[in-house]
């Protein structure tokens, strides 16, 4: 399974199961099953469970196209690539989404159209391959047109595409309009501001950087989202560090490595304390051993 200690995008995840998650009404007792098979299997994908997730939505998109249940196709056609994400197979991933661009072709919602463009995207700028990444996010714009649920997500990765040519003046305003077309969706918009915080920061800006995290880290926390948490207090400490505040730096790491201590990441408390080590060795920082 892949490490997600760089935070490259992790807007998708739950922004995709709300997008597109199993479709409310249940008007026959098979779409009635696959809705519960999905409701299963979103828990355990939120628990980290890939496998039994992707047996349960391999289940419901089965009984979904036994009825020709194009949303239902769709949402399980999505989260299943999700899954192949998460359990760092992309080829398999990017089969799923395929298939809803392939004929014969159903009259898939342009919401999930755009969602799916959306990931593809994601795993295509995961790959190293920004060409394809931003065909992909153009395409879900002419699906999405400003109106869906993927919407700031699509910002969101014109930001990161920005950013990664260093195009960091348009990367910023890429994310701030994300944040604008958050609306409601706390976790969009955590995940806006700590992306303007990150440009932010490469812009050597470290006070609009740390107000931006300190604002993702203050949502995350009301959302109780444990990597999100972490990642919000690494950026912080990596901002005061970068500012030349020593102390203030040593204290966020020392957050980042209990958070991630109680998360049982391994790797990731490896990753916090090399950077306590670092700064450490700084000539001008005098702090405890990191633990």
């Amino acid at each position: 399974m892949r490490s997600r200690n760089s935070g490259i995008l992790l807007f998708l995840g739950c922004l995709l199961m709300a997008a597109c998650g199993s479709a409310p009404e249940k008007p026959n007792p098979r779409s009635e099953q696959a809705y519960k098979l999905s409701a299963r299997a979103d828990a355990a994908f939120l628990h980290g469970e890939y496998e039994r997730a992707k047996n349960d939505y391999q289940q419901a998109l089965h009984i979904n196209q036994s009825i020709e249940n194009a949303a239902g196709i769709a949402a399980m056609r999505i989260n299943l690539a999700r899954v192949f994400r998460e359990l760092a197979l992309p080829a398999q991933a990017h089969l799923q989404l395929d298939a809803l661009f392939s004929e014969p072709a159903l009259p898939y919602p342009s919401d999930a159209l755009a969602a799916a463009s959306a990931l593809k995207s994601l795993l295509y700028l995961e790959g190293n391959a920004p060409s394809p990444a931003l065909s992909w996010v153009e395409k879900g714009e002419t699906h999405c047109q400003k109106k869906c649920k993927v919407a700031g997500s699509l910002l969101l990765l014109r930001a990161q595409l920005a950013q990664r040519d260093n195009r960091l003046d348009e990367a910023l305003e890429f994310a701030n309009d994300a944040a604008l077309n958050s609306g409601s969706q706390q976790v969009e918009l955590a995940n806006a501001q700590r992306l303007a915080g990150e440009i932010s920061l490469a812009r050597s800006d470290f006070a609009r950087a740390i107000q931006m995290f300190q604002q993702a880290l203050a949502i995350d926390q009301k959302l109780g989202i444990p990597g999100k948490i972490r990642l919000d207090l690494l950026r912080l400490g990596a901002a005061h560090e970068r500012s030349g505040a020593a102390t203030a730096a040593w204290n966020f790491y020392a957050r980042a490595l209990t958070v991630s201590d109680a998360m049982g990441s391994k790797q990731g408390a490896d990753e916090v304390r090399a950077r306590m080590e670092r700064l450490q060795k700084s000539p001008a920082t005098g702090t405890p051993e990191p633990r």
